[in-house]
């Protein structure tokens, strides 16, 4: 049974082949289906060009943990946000039950 190499994943194994993380298998198969796609081929080799005139992005070393405390605040204020409207409304739920239960 002979499988159909698309065009997709040759582009998904294009960037391993780019970084080096693909077996030579999977590198022969890329060559041999971008020898065949010229066309395609053009456009794969003009993204890679366009892909290192875009600048990284360095963090520093604590940048993660940093993040990561901030998005513990966000959800620690959320908690508090929700529990505290809930706490109000289950307030107000039992005055309202007391109201009633003293009328009648």
């Amino acid at each position: 049974m002979k499988t159909e190499i698309t065009r997709n994943v040759v582009r998904d194994l294009w960037a391993l082949c780019q970084s080096g993380d693909v077996s030579a298998d999977s590198r022969a198969l890329v060559d041999a289906y971008l020898a065949t796609d010229t066309e395609f081929a053009t456009t794969l080799k003009e993204t890679a060009k366009m892909n290192t005139l875009i600048p990284g992005v360095t963090l520093s070393p604590d940048a993660e943990r940093r993040m990561l405390d901030d998005a513990r605040d966000q959800a620690r204020i959320k908690l508090l946000l929700v529990g505290g409207g809930l706490a109000i409304l289950l307030l107000a739920l039992c005055g309202a039950l007391v109201l009633i239960f003293r009328a009648s």
